[in-house]
């Protein structure tokens, strides 16, 4: 760490054990812990633990390496409060559209029990993907996934090392097209994603959530899961169907279909929806994160009966610790009919600075 690695992945951290029946420790091992832990006990006191206090061993390590640096710590297991000390993903699912499937109630889930850095592994980690049913194909499973896992807050793909090749353009350049189209959202959506992690991190609500948010009232909502929410203004509606008979439940009010500019419109990828009354930071294109400053900022502004919109933008230097010193700049949007007109106007707090040469443009 010390040398420049910026983070550290923990796997197998249940425990596993292969060679055991229980494919963990056994409940009688003995763990020597620490006795802020409750001092020595068996396996069975600990288990559930285990991984969280791995990862918090890990992070206090890269800490101690880099302690001017936000530690990066993705584990396998984990347990409640365990977002203090690193990400989460779903473990080592299936490349089938079960598991796709699944994908998203796992993400709601965990996010409501505290734990907003959650995905799964992109396109399936055990097998090479769905047989034997036509017209779908592997490369169908694999772009579809893409689209819908590329707005999950924590988004990789990954495979076992005796697959076949997984790569996007391994399933040929429509599949290669879809899966670019589907990154490229994402990075569209970078500043969005880190207002909402930051808000994450104040207040506890998840970053994707349950369509049941926006009305808890109505029982409809309760079951539905193929579809979710990025924050409060924004609905991917996704679909886990194989041929896409299936209709996710849309919630009461005015939800807006929209599509990024210069965006083809491509089956496979989710439908998105802009809540009436939101104002949507996105930023550019980029290759990864902080290519470049921000200097081309979009609002998308979807409004209300009222005429109106609001919504909030979170920046900050992307590491250190300097916004705990209010090294930030949070700036709320907020969009008004007049006339014939639109007229937004924004008002910031904190001490960090924007680039002086950004532009604006408002959609």
């Amino acid at each position: 760490i010390a040398t420049g690695v910026d983070g550290g992945w923990n796997d197998m951290n249940e425990p596993a054990v292969f060679n055991v029946q229980s494919k963990t420790m056994p409940e009688d091992n003995l763990h020597r812990a620490d006795a802020e832990l409750g001092g020595p006990g068996p396996h069975a006191r600990f288990h559930n633990v285990f991984g969280m206090m791995m990862i918090r061993a890990t992070r206090e390590g890269i800490s101690a390496a880099r302690p001017d640096i936000r530690p990066f710590v993705l584990s396998r297991a984990n347990f409640l409060g365990g977002q203090r000390y690193g990400a989460t993903w779903t473990g080592d699912n299936t490349a089938d559209w079960r598991h796709l499937e699944w994908s998203v109630p796992m993400i709601l889930n965990i996010g409501l029990s505290g734990q907003p850095n959650i995905g799964p592994d992109i396109g399936g980690f055990a097998g090479n993907g769905p047989d034997g049913e036509p017209p779908m194909d592997r490369g169908t499973h694999f772009g579809r996934w893409m689209g819908i896992g590329t707005m999950l807050p924590f988004a990789r793909a990954h495979t076992g090392k005796d697959n076949g090749q997984k790569e996007p353009w391994s399933f040929g350049p429509k599949v290669e097209a879809t899966c670019r189209a589907a990154i490229e959202r994402r990075y569209r959506l970078i500043p969005y994603f880190y207002t909402l992690f930051e808000e994450a991190s104040r207040t506890g609500m998840p970053v994707a959530r349950p369509l049941f948010f926006t009305d808890p009232a109505d029982p409809a909502l309760r079951s539905e899961d193929d579809s979710f929410l990025l924050g409060s203004g924004l609905l991917v509606r996704c679909q886990m169907a194989p041929d896409r008979t299936r209709v996710p439940v849309m919630p009461k009010g005015s939800w807006k279909k929209f599509s990024f500019e210069g965006e083809v419109a491509d089956p496979e990828l989710p439908e998105l929806y802009l809540k009436a009354g939101t104002v949507l930071p996105v930023g550019p294109v980029q290759q990864y994160v902080d290519e470049k400053p921000l200097t081309e900022l979009t609002l998308y502004v979807s409004l209300d009966e009222k005429g109106e919109a609001t919504g909030t933008l979170y920046e900050d230097a992307g590491d250190g610790y300097g916004y705990q010193k209010g090294e930030f700049k949070r700036t709320t949007f907020r969009a008004a009919r007049q006339g014939e007109q639109v007229v937004v106007n924004a008002r910031s707090e904190g001490s960090w600075a924007a680039p002086v040469d950004r532009t604006l443009r408002i959609i």
